[in-house]
């Protein structure tokens, strides 16, 4: 074992400061594990103390060789805790000790992962299975980590940062998060803000892809932010085509067949392009990802690019890492993950679901949160749940009209709006109401507006 992978004057100096001040043992066992010690002596020490503490017996040189007389080793202990806690500097420094070897412990633990991955390489395993594993040795050294974490805080000490929040948010200096473009909506959320995982949720073929990507390109294109989709279900190059249909105004069909696109249509293409091609929009369509895929990918394009959001179309089709035999578990332990991941980048995670059908069979078919789709985690985990719901058998649903239900906001009231759906166009957009209504939105059938107000509930 190479010398730098361990510190015995380190390991010594943690056993001794608890040996000599009995009151840091607590402190010391949150912090680390016998197998943080590389020095059996240590591990078996470690052991005994904890074992006695754990018991309210006194922890000195004395009661622990009466506890166990002699050592693996075969030394007796008076004489190996004696001489240890003679040679202790300072019980003062006992954190810096502590650190020290943890982080020797997470190096031969990396060291030692990478020695797997050498040999499952030589045993003939696929790529595949060798970069699976090294993942999830990866994820679970993260979890680890290499300094202990307070895991609580009194009021006095969040206080001073939730202030200075505030007063930077009032000077406009920060924003809680970014709007959706969508003003009746932007009036019953907060915003899409960091570490919120917002549910997009809606039957086929009613807007929850347009709604997410609608998210997407507000921040990318009008906020010059980093935005990534991952796209489980279309390719990169029918999401773009999208792009350039709801930034150009170019009816889609027509981007489609190409054939049909017509002279006007060039302009509103080239438009497009134009505001498109720097837009800091990052685009994923592998369709065999799983959640430590997704993990992986999001952490490096925020550690190279920055990121300021997530949209991922969508739940349903990510695959378990490991595959439980119960669709249902599988879904539950990927919503755990994906909220996990928002909070760790601290970025808003939108995450797009289908809905069973059984709104469909009920007076108004009107969606609830809990017609989302595979697992009730799903609803557990949203701070925000956003359900898509047009009336296709109405006049207004017809025109487009859409009602956004908001059942679920922790930070805000529930209610509902509605928006417009541009079906050429592939976007959403405000109901004229009492705003400005563009000739372009007359022409898309927008006469129902005036009987359409955000609704909200507290």
């Amino acid at each position: 074992m190479r010398v730098d992978l361990y510190s015995e004057e380190s390991e010594y100096g943690v056993i001794g400061a608890m040996l000599l001040q009995a009151e840091l043992i607590e402190a010391v066992t949150e912090r680390l594990v016998v197998g943080d010690f590389y020095d059996p002596v240590c591990q078996e020490l470690f052991q005994l103390i904890r074992a006695c503490h754990e018991q309210s017996l006194p922890v000195d040189v004395v009661t622990l060789s009466e506890q166990k007389p002699v050592l693996a080793c075969g030394e007796r202990t008076l004489f190996v805790t004696g001489t240890i806690a003679s040679n202790t500097p300072s019980t003062a420094n006992w954190e810096t000790y502590a650190k020290i070897v943890k982080q020797r412990s997470v190096a031969r633990k990396v060291v030692a992962a990478a020695d797997q991955i050498k040999q499952r390489m030589e045993e003939g395993l696929s790529l595949d299975e060798v970069l699976a594993f090294g993942q999830q040795a990866w994820v679970e050294l993260e979890a680890e980590g290499t300094t202990a974490r307070k895991e609580y805080r009194f009021i006095g000490e969040i206080l001073p940062a939730a202030v200075d929040g505030i007063d930077a948010r009032f000077n406009r200096q920060v924003i809680l998060g970014h709007d959706t473009g969508l003003t009746d909506l932007d009036g019953l959320v907060p915003g899409l803000c960091p570490g919120h995982m917002v549910v997009v949720g809606g039957l086929p073929g009613l807007g929850k892809t347009t709604l997410g990507l609608g998210f997407a390109e507000r921040i990318a294109v009008q906020h010059q932010r980093p935005a990534l989709v991952f796209s489980l279900e279309m390719t990169d190059v029918e999401l773009v085509n999208r792009s350039i249909a709801a930034a150009g105004s170019v009816p889609l069909k027509r981007i489609n067949e190409g054939h049909s696109l017509e002279d006007g249509d060039w302009t509103g293409i080239t438009s497009a392009v134009s505001r498109l091609k720097d837009a800091p929009l990052i685009i994923c369509d592998d369709a065999s990802l799983t959640l430590r895929g997704i993990r992986r990918i999001a952490r490096s394009v925020k550690r190279e690019h920055g990121l300021d959001v997530v949209v991922i179309d969508y739940i349903g089709l990510i695959e378990a890492d490991q595959k439980s035999g119960s669709r249902y578990q599988d879904v539950t332990e990927i919503s755990r993950g994906i909220k996990r991941l928002a909070k760790e980048l601290a970025v808003p995670i939108v995450l797009l679901a289908q809905l069973n059908r059984g709104s469909t069979s009920r007076p108004g078919k009107k969606p609830t949160k809990s017609d989302l789709r595979d697992s009730g985690q799903i609803e557990a985990d949203a701070d925000i749940v956003i359900l898509v719901h047009r009336d296709m058998e109405s006049e207004a649903g017809q025109n487009g009209v859409t009602e956004l239900i908001v059942d679920k906001n922790r930070h805000g009231p529930v209610g509902s709006c509605f928006v417009q759906h541009q079906g050429a166009y592939h976007r959403f957009v405000n109901l004229a109401g009492p705003r400005e209504v563009s000739q372009e939105e007359v022409e898309m059938g927008r006469t129902f507006a005036s009987k359409f107000k955000g609704r909200k509930t507290a």
